[in-house]
């Protein structure tokens, strides 16, 4: 049994899943960034060199927060350029099961034409898959993001 857990582990290609939904409560945008556990503690303790980070601790879960936000982009496409920036606010993050959830959120309703960048673990890890899913009015618009890969657009009008 060990050996065919420890197989299928070592078969699991690392990625994350970031979904973009407005929150129905409050009328605002949210983005949800989730990572497996194991994947995004050892990404962290590469990316920031420090060995004694652990998601188990408030202070390894805040410093990957923080490092989701740097590489974590939503930006307006104003005709064929990126526009700035949108301003995502940082909530936190938590622990969930095997899983480590990064909270962000956008005051305001998303532009019709949006680029995306998600560059979370990529730089770590060569063979991270990143895959974003946007949903408004109904629909999901799905990105995704790997190897060389640097802004993604979705049309969502």
């Amino acid at each position: 049994m060990l050996c065919i857990a420890a197989l299928s582990f070592a078969d699991r290609q690392p990625g994350s899943l970031s979904t973009i939904k407005t929150n129905l409560g409050t009328g605002n945008i949210e983005i949800i960034h989730r990572l497996h556990t194991h994947d995004a503690e050892l990404g962290i303790i590469s990316a920031l060199g420090d060995k004694s980070l652990t998601l188990d601790k408030l202070v390894g879960r805040a410093k990957l927060a923080l490092y989701v936000e740097e590489r974590f982009i939503v930006a307006a496409l104003n005709d064929e350029s990126i526009g700035a920036p949108l301003d995502l606010e940082l909530i936190g993050a938590e622990l969930d099961g095997e899983f480590v959830l990064v909270y962000q959120e956008f005051k305001g309703e998303l532009p019709p034409r949006i680029a995306v960048r998600d560059d979370i673990l990529r730089d770590v890890f060569a063979e991270q898959v990143n895959h974003v899913n946007i949903a408004t009015g109904g629909v999901v618009h799905s990105l995704t993001f790997q190897g060389d890969d640097k802004w993604h657009v979705a049309q969502l009008d």
